[in-house]
């Protein structure tokens, strides 16, 4: 009886590694859609605002950055996009089970170009990436 009671322990030690492997796997999934969206669906101009979306591991990132590819007029859009999505995958590559993700934007005018400020986009850039993580998230229940 013993050994069969240490095979439950094993087998259920074993499932819950794969849940929390899972679910870490399901939380780098739903970074990976918000933070393609916000890359390109945030307003641009010199790309500064869509180059700080920054992905971080453990801890918020308090910093701003400058653009990746400074341009004028949207110019550089794409390729800023480009290398904000590879910098967070990058960075999500060494989450571990339990680690929280955050997608910060420090600029000081990131809320108002959310408020709709810029004729490039409408409000609501930041919540409709929430709901792409929500749908991510809703792909994984379907699975499960």
């Amino acid at each position: 009886m013993a050994g069969s009671l240490l095979d439950l322990a094993v087998r259920m030690e074993k499932l819950a590694d794969n849940i929390d492997k899972a679910a870490s796997n399901t939380a780098v999934n739903v970074a990976l859609a918000a933070i393609g969206d916000l890359a390109y669906k945030t307003p641009v101009d010199t790309s500064q605002a869509l180059s700080n979306w920054q992905v971080s591991i453990g801890a918020p990132n308090l910093t701003t950055i400058k653009p990746h590819y400074p341009g004028m007029f949207g110019s550089t859009q794409k390729s800023s996009a480009a290398q904000t999505i590879m910098l967070a995958r990058e960075i999500l590559k060494t989450k571990k089970p339990g680690q929280p993700i955050y997608i910060t934007n420090n600029l000081p005018y990131i809320k108002r170009l959310n408020n709709g400020y810029s004729g490039q986009a409408p409000a609501g850039f930041v919540e409709r990436a929430v709901l792409i993580g929500r749908k991510e998230i809703a792909k994984f229940k379907l699975k499960g």
